[in-house]
């Protein structure tokens, strides 16, 4: 099932995100927004590196993989990403 969402949590700039996810995991994910990260070409790795995460473990992974791959980020964070996702599956906006 396709998933957006679209939401601006507290401590968080404007978070945008598309997933598709299936029987509790997330196959794929694309995060943007008005946040920053540093650096930016690497942030790819952390969206792929969320492939395959159970949707409870959405927030640690993220930042997990953010301090794997060494970028710091200026207004997104793991628990950010996880309100606008939950938001998200809560109002129904899914795609087939």
């Amino acid at each position: 099932m396709r998933l957006e969402g679209l939401g601006k949590p507290e401590g968080c700039k404007l978070i945008r995100f598309t997933a598709e996810v299936e029987q509790g995991l997330i196959r794929t994910i694309s995060i943007r927004g008005d946040f920053f990260a540093s650096p930016e070409e690497r942030f790819d790795l952390v969206e792929q590196g969320l492939s395959g995460t159970p949707w409870a473990d959405l927030a640690r992974t993220f930042d997990c993989l953010m301090r794997r791959e060494h970028i710091e980020a200026f207004g997104i964070n793991g628990a950010g990403v996880a309100r606008v996702f939950y938001a998200a599956l809560g109002s129904g906006h899914s795609h087939g």
